[in-house]
């Protein structure tokens, strides 16, 4: 598989652009007078979680089931149109 000249210099590039925008590391400890005196806790609250089941969706499953039929009429479509452009020029036997 041949890769095009110009393909390979955008790759190059971007790779050169996110090289120079990375920034510079640099970890250094933290000095020690830096440190709080006194060290507080705070005990987090315990979150309340309300389930609520209202039972079956029908909207979103007819949402879901028209968007498949949808794919499915558009790859079959797509399919006879294919196959009927082959057939007239003598492609496909």
């Amino acid at each position: 598989m041949k890769v095009s000249n110009r393909i390979t210099r955008l790759v190059l590039v971007s790779l050169v652009v996110l090289a120079f925008a990375a920034p510079a590391a640099s970890a250094l400890p933290a000095p020690a007078d830096s440190q709080p005196a006194e060290q507080v806790v705070i005990e987090p609250q315990t979150p309340i979680v309300r389930s609520v089941n209202a039972g079956f969706d029908w909207a979103s499953a007819a949402i879901g089931a028209g968007f498949a039929g949808g794919i499915i009429l558009l790859i079959a479509w797509g399919g006879v149109t294919y196959r009927h452009r082959h057939e007239q020029i003598g492609v496909a036997q």
